[in-house]
């Protein structure tokens, strides 16, 4: 047999008994590895709501932070700037749309917009955890999977692990978050000037 059958052979033989075959467990809360089961099929069935569940609190934070200073400014602006200058404002801070959600949750949908796609056999496989290393103090681990992604998790103070976002995405979140607060403060600073010029 020529070697790269052969190592085409140990790499499926490898395979099975480390998945049992193709399909991921369930999955939990109650360690990384399990929630990095249970995200992944979240994730994969396009289940907003769930995922927001399984956020760490940390990150649902920044979310509503984010969604507060969107709504004080498209509502400052509507109630209080002079209507032709409200329209011009609305237009600089990309529309009243994000100011006007109903939850933080309904923000963060907006955000990660998931779509269903399920991981298929070759994706279950490769999702599997081959290790799970713990932080010193034990409040975040990394997961590695077979497939080589790099996943981390962080505990919350109940007990519970939550999911985070890639760090691309909390840098995207941050900003946009800041951006907001920053919108607003340039609103209550032009209110202010409109107060002072008026007689």
């Amino acid at each position: 047999m020529s070697s790269w059958r052969l190592a085409l052979v140990i790499s499926i033989v490898a395979l099975v008994p480390m998945s049992g075959g193709c399909s991921l467990p369930e999955g939990d809360q109650s360690s990384p590895t399990q929630l990095h089961y249970l995200w992944v099929k979240v994730r994969a069935a396009g289940d907003a709501d769930r995922m927001w569940e399984l956020l760490h609190p940390d990150v649902r934070a920044e979310f509503e932070r984010w969604l507060t200073a969107e709504k004080r400014t498209v509502n400052e602006i509507k109630t209080a700037y002079p209507k032709e200058d409200a329209v011009k404002a609305l237009e600089v801070i990309g529309g009243s749309k994000r100011g006007e959600l109903d939850a933080p949750k309904s923000l963060f949908k907006l955000f990660v917009r998931p779509t269903p796609d399920a991981p298929g056999s070759l994706g279950e496989v490769a999702a599997h955890v081959k290790s799970e290393d713990l932080s010193a103090d034990g409040a975040t681990a990394t997961i590695r999977t077979y497939g080589g992604d790099e996943v981390v998790f962080q505990k919350g103070g109940d007990g519970q692990w939550y999911a985070t976002l890639a760090p691309d995405e909390l840098v995207r979140l941050k900003t946009a978050r800041a951006n907001a607060e920053r919108n607003l403060e340039r609103v209550k600073a032009n209110l202010q000037k409109l107060g002072r010029n008026k007689p």
